[in-house]
């Protein structure tokens, strides 16, 4: 049985290895062999990487144009693997600009197509419209994206958000202390444009700082950019793969706008937005008209602000520091933050969702094999 992912950004990758994981759990001896487009996560999981996304993961359409063409490798070296062999299962997670593609070259050699977290799935006016066509099953992290597809001829699934499994089973039950959680992006344009105000915002601050490093960087590149900029925080802590660790330990936190906020909300970890992008890409966004009212999940989610957040010329080391502190202390504003997340966290449904999308592919893979289908 073959099983062909393709997952972009960080975030692609982890949900990408998971699903690995998970299918190895409940394969109960069957014979599946994986491989596709990923990062180090999925190779960890044992897929066979037949090309590196870690460079992967752009912010407006400039940057897309900067990433053109590892986009066009990745997505040429998919589809000449897909036309290879036998058929399989094609499961593709996000990143929708070279995913959509691949789900096309994926169909026309004959392979089913399972998207997981399609692009867009947070609106709720609509849905990629290419989706129902491209796809035989879909699984959506958002009840109202399930609907919407459904309703457009596609076959879509609502299994609760993938991040809840991951925090559950990632971290467990870890009593809050008193450290600063630090987030600054897992790209290196957000690093070199957050950190300096970062730093210059709380260096002063007492508490230990602990940084939840992403995958594309190492703690010992993070540390070091960081005592460059703050000599004297030696005592500060750089902690790979364990985020949910560093945010469920956390008196508050100061978190990059991403999927970084949906799972600080998730720990219970009550944070402070900031972000910033280069000049060009914030003329970008007015020219397109591309200014959203907010940017991160939790408020995009809620549909109000639940979380300050502080972009381009507002985050000011002064204001950074003015809205950690309203966090940091007991009192009206860090309750309702907290009070939103547990709402946030029952309106995301159940903490399966990455086992339920593994039965989904199980039984697809079953289904193939049932129906003489090449897998």
């Amino acid at each position: 049985m073959r099983v062909f992912l393709s997952a972009g950004e960080p975030s692609g990758d982890v949900i990408a290895s998971e699903i690995v994981s998970h299918v190895r759990a409940l394969s109960e001896g069957r014979s599946i062999e994986f491989e596709g487009i990923g990062a180090a996560k999925l190779r960890e999981a044992g897929a066979k990487i037949i090309f590196d996304s870690s460079s992967w993961g752009a912010i407006g359409w400039i940057e897309v144009f900067r990433q053109f063409f590892s986009g066009l490798s990745g997505y040429l070296q998919a589809c000449k693997h897909l036309k290879m062999g036998k058929p399989g299962l094609l499961i593709l997670i996000d990143c929708g600009v070279v995913n959509l593609r691949i789900a096309k070259a994926g169909r026309d050699a004959g392979w089913r197509v399972l998207y997981v977290n399609p692009p867009g799935s947070w609106r709720r006016d609509r849905q990629g419209k290419d989706l129902p066509r491209l796809t035989d099953k879909i699984v959506t992290p958002f009840p109202w994206s399930a609907e919407i597809l459904n309703k457009m001829g596609a076959d879509a699934y609502w299994f609760g958000h993938p991040i809840k499994q991951l925090i559950q089973e990632g971290a467990g039950d870890i009593e809050r202390g008193e450290t600063i959680a630090i987030l600054p992006g897992s790209r290196r344009a957000e690093i070199e444009q957050l950190l300096p105000v970062i730093a210059n915002a709380i260096s002063a601050n007492e508490r230990v700082f602990e940084f939840a490093v992403a995958p594309s960087f190492s703690a010992e590149d993070m540390r070091s950019r960081w005592l460059k900029l703050c000599p004297h925080r030696a005592t500060d802590r750089f902690i790979a793969h364990d985020t949910y660790g560093v945010l469920k330990r956390a008196r508050a936190g100061v978190i990059c706008s991403g999927t970084a906020t949906l799972e600080a909300a998730l720990c219970g970890c009550p944070f402070v937005v900031v972000y910033r992008v280069s000049k060009l890409i914030e003329f970008e966004s007015y020219i397109i008209r591309a200014v959203p009212e907010f940017i991160s999940q939790p408020n995009i989610l809620m549909g109000r602000p639940i979380v300050r957040e502080l972009l381009q010329d507002l985050a000011t080391p002064e204001r950074i520091r003015e809205s950690l502190e309203q966090v940091l202390a007991d009192g009206e504003y860090r309750t309702i933050q907290i009070a939103a997340f547990h709402e946030l966290n029952e309106y995301l449904g159940s903490p399966t969702a990455l086992t339920e999308t593994a039965k989904l592919v199980i039984q697809e893979l079953d289904s193939m094999v049932q129906n003489d289908e090449p897998v």
